[in-house]
């Protein structure tokens, strides 16, 4: 989305894209080098494919795993030195997380002379806890290149204080980013007959989806006025669909499962009122995508959802209290009409939207 929503703004931007077989393989695929580059392609999305194919047995090798990495780091050397005879040098290297990868951004920011910009939002990551995707990059690796990096950035202000403490350097605030496709043009008329809660979430513990049905059948079982969807799948779809039998809103409860893009614009516009129990969240763009369609929202008060919530968008509940969140879904029904529509999409595009980015990531300020 951070792409997609540069490109909007008239940035030239382009995915280095790395895979890697070893000759055996390669030569059982079919020869099929793109074969080893799992991902969706795009017409509007520049790739730089950097599929890397070990010649040789690595284990022939004295150190098998710097040969695999040297391997790896000259393609990509490659692949961008041919970028840029075609569309020009780039003006920085964008890096997302530092789950995996730093080795190649750090070795191509120094052969290219690149200044590197860094954004980070797992969740995961804590003062002694860095998970990584790659056997290259180690704890003390990823923390030095963090701290040498040009600009450092966080999804929100807790987030922002969070890594300063991990990292001990100074990040700055960037958002995470609704493009411009998702924003209603025009406010959605909803039908006033009957009244929609919706979450879009995996159905996981972290997201509290039970929490979300017990307090909806506290407050509205037997009313039909009211039912509640939930998107998504995960571990916990069984589980949640017999928990609406037992406390009697199967009727009003419905579980998708998984739904794509367009069908997540539809329902929201079908909806009336977001809801994201969530015990955790790094940030909750959910949360900005629904308002990005006019809905108000409730939260648990936690790191993230509490900064996209304001007084004209939605509310906040306690974390993982039951009767609050009953309260608060009340409440939200009953001064539903109180929400100004316009006012809702426009709190999430001014801080959320691709303007929001170009600022911060470009130039370094941060809208509030």
């Amino acid at each position: 989305m951070h792409l997609l929503a540069l490109q909007s703004r008239g940035c030239k931007c382009a995915i280095l894209l790395t895979g890697e077989q070893t000759a055996a393989n390669f030569l059982r695929a079919g020869m099929n080098r793109s074969a080893m580059l799992d991902y969706a392609r795009r017409e509007d999305v520049r790739v730089i494919e950097n599929p890397v194919v070990h010649v040789w047995p690595l284990r022939l090798f004295r150190n098998p795993l710097e040969r695999r990495k040297n391997n790896i780091l000259r393609g990509a050397e490659k692949r961008l030195e041919k970028y840029i005879r075609e569309e020009g040098r780039p003006d920085f290297i964008f890096h997302h997380g530092i789950f995996d990868y730093c080795y190649l951004t750090h070795h191509l920011s120094r052969k290219f002379d690149l200044p590197v910009r860094y954004l980070e939002n797992s969740p995961k990551i804590e003062k002694d806890v860095l998970p990584v995707g790659n056997p290259f990059d180690d704890d003390a690796f990823r923390k030095e290149f963090v701290r040498k990096v040009e600009m450092r950035f966080a999804a929100t202000d807790d987030y922002v204080k969070k890594m300063e403490a991990v990292f001990g350097v100074k990040f700055r605030r960037c958002p995470n980013v609704v493009t411009d496709d998702f924003f209603a043009e025009g406010k959605i008329e909803k039908p006033t007959d009957r009244f929609r809660f919706v979450n879009v979430a995996i159905l996981t513990e972290r997201k509290n989806q039970k929490l979300l049905i017990e307090a909806f059948a506290d407050q509205f079982a037997g009313q039909e006025k009211y039912s509640l969807v939930i998107a998504g799948d995960g571990p916990l779809k069984s589980e949640l669909e017999a928990l609406a039998r037992s406390r009697g809103v199967a009727d009003q409860v419905e579980i998708l499962g998984f739904i794509d893009r367009e069908r997540v614009i539809s329902l929201l516009d079908e909806s009336h009122v977001f809801v994201l129990p969530s015990h955790s969240e790094t940030f909750g763009v959910v949360v900005v995508e629904a308002m990005a369609r006019g809905l108000p929202a409730i939260t648990a008060d936690i790191d993230g959802t509490r900064e996209i919530i304001l007084p004209e968008n939605g509310v906040v509940f306690p974390p993982n209290d039951r009767e609050a969140l009953g309260l608060a879904m009340i409440k939200m029904a009953r001064k539903y009409d109180s929400y100004n529509f316009d006012d809702v999409v426009a709190s999430v595009r001014r801080r959320y939207g691709p303007d929001a980015l170009v600022n911060a990531l470009l130039h370094g300020n941060e809208l509030r």
